[in-house]
C-alpha cells in the first residue's frame, strides 16, 4: 500500500472533531484504540488536527506528483492547483469507527499519522514516487490496525 492510501485516512483523522470547546483531560496514550469511548476517539482526532494539517502548497505538490509524468507537467498541475479556489484534499469526517478492534496504542497511531504528514510535507515535483510508501513508524499500525490506514472515503 502506498502512502497515498494512507493519506486519505490521515487527512480524515486530522480534520475530525469540532472547532470549539475545551479539550478533555489528557488521554492515556498507552491505551489501545479499540478500548476508547467515542469521546476519547474524537479526542484522538482533535489531537491530530494540527500536526496532520497540510498547507495548500503541500496538497498541490502531492497532486502534481501523482498526476504528472515529468517535472514540467507536475509544475503546471501544481500551479493550476494553487490557483484553484478549492482545498483539494480536506475532509470533514473522522473515521473513529475504524478504531474498533484495533490493538495498537494511541501513541502508535499518532506517531504513524504524524510521520505520514511529515513525509507529505517534504514532497515536491522533484520527489521520487518511492517516497509515497508508508513510513517505518506505521509498521505496527499496518499489522494490527490496517483499517485506519485503508479508509479512502475522506480523500
Amino acid at each position: 500500500m502506498t502512502l497515498l492510501g494512507v493519506l486519505a485516512a490521515g487527512l480524515a483523522l486530522a480534520a475530525c472533531g469540532d472547532d470549539g470547546g475545551e479539550t478533555a483531560v489528557a488521554l492515556d496514550e498507552s491505551r489501545q484504540l479499540g478500548e476508547l469511548t467515542a469521546e476519547e476517539a474524537s479526542q484522538v482526532c482533535d489531537d491530530l488536527r494540527e500536526p496532520m494539517k497540510l498547507s495548500k502548497i503541500d496538497q498541490c505538490d502531492l497532486i502534481g506528483l501523482l498526476n504528472a509524468t515529468g517535472i514540467e507537467e507536475c509544475v503546471n498541475i501544481w500551479r493550476q492547483c494553487l490557483l484553484s479556489g478549492s482545498e483539494p484534499l480536506t475532509s470533514t469526517r473522522c473515521f473513529t469507527y475504524d478504531f474498533e478492534g484495533c490493538t495498537i496504542t494511541v501513541a502508535e497511531a499518532k506517531t504513524c499519522l504524524i510521520a505520514m504528514a511529515g513525509t507529505l510535507k517534504e514532497l515536491s515535483c522533484g520527489s521520487s514516487l518511492d517516497l509515497l510508501q508508508p513510513p517505518a513508524e506505521c509498521v505496527g499500525v499496518r499489522a494490527f490496525c490496517p483499517s485506519i490506514l485503508e479508509n479512502g472515503e475522506g480523500f
